[in-house]
């Protein structure tokens, strides 16, 4: 079998014209270049050199005509294989790679200050951003699709997972809606309230509606939407009572309306960011999770 070393001998007894200046490039003894070359012919079957081996003490050395063609090719080789090495060393150091990152449309705002900060970190990283609903990005991680994606809690055995976040939901309606005296919002007394919900590609709804039906009714829902002024416009208007993380109360404008914690039960929103579970993390990964870690 051929080795990079054997190739790597020929290549620079050539260029330095000699055995003994190859020698000393290569910080190899003289004979142990001269053996490397010999197994080489051996395996080929062919002379690299117009003189026999035991002959070359001269500084010039003449390549035969195959040796010249095999030459180039050496050289290739050895670039290419230089190559490979600074490949490998640039995805190790992040000079290079790739993240393919998948958000839910429900909590991707909590992601921008920690994407700017990783772009601005490691700006040769390829980073592509996919929005898609929870279920498809289970089956993107799984598929070996997207590196990293935001879940939420509960997460399934089949991934590994960092928290991102943890808010309460709270009820938004209008003022008039609620009346001045309540403080808060039991799930049941909802039973016939008009909803207005984020849309259901996001797991937050299907919580909601789950949580509804194991306490006997079928959410009235009315309207789902992933605009979130449109959402809160139709509340403002009073046509709906809508449920959201204590977040985006904190984050949109509320004005004429009212937030109550929700109660029997208790809901919360869990955000986290998931990946397959036995995966082994490429640095890019890596990279990302520890500026979560930082930055969220």
């Amino acid at each position: 079998m051929i080795t990079l070393k054997q190739l790597r001998c020929f290549v620079t007894v050539v260029k330095t014209g000699g055995f003994l200046q190859a020698s000393i490039q290569l910080n190899l003894t003289q004979p142990t270049v001269t053996k490397s070359i010999s197994n080489l012919e051996e395996y080929l079957g062919v002379a690299l050199f117009d003189k026999p081996l035991t002959h070359r003490k001269k500084r010039l050395v003449n390549l035969t005509e195959i040796g010249e063609h095999l030459y180039i090719q050496a050289v290739d080789i050895l670039q290419k294989a230089d190559n490979l090495e600074q490949t490998v060393v640039d995805y190790q150091q992040l000079i290079g790679g790739k993240l393919r990152l998948g958000i839910s449309p429900l909590g991707s705002e909590i992601l921008s200050k920690a994407i700017f900060n990783f772009y601005q970190m490691h700006p040769s990283i390829e980073t592509s951003l996919i929005e898609d609903g929870a279920e498809s990005l289970k089956q993107a991680l799984l598929e070996g699709q997207l590196d990293v994606a935001t879940l939420m809690k509960p997460i399934d055995d089949d991934f590994d997972y960092l928290s991102i976040c943890c808010y309460p939901v709270v009820v938004v309606a209008n003022k008039n809606r609620m009346g001045k005296q309540k403080t808060k919002v039991t799930l049941k007394s909802l039973s016939n309230a008009p909803l207005i919900l984020f849309t259901s590609n996001s797991s937050f709804t299907p919580m909601i509606i789950e949580n509804c039906q194991s306490l006997g009714f079928e959410p009235n829902i009315i309207c789902q939407t992933n605009q979130w002024h449109l959402l809160l416009d139709m509340v403002k208007q009073d046509m709906g009572v809508t449920l959201l993380p204590q977040y985006y109360t904190q984050k949109l404008d509320l004005t004429g309306l009212v937030c109550l914690p929700l109660t029997q039960p208790q809901l919360k929103w869990e955000l986290v960011m998931a990946w397959r579970r036995h995966r082994l993390l490429t640095p890019s990964m890596q990279a990302w999770l520890d500026n979560i870690r930082k930055n969220i």
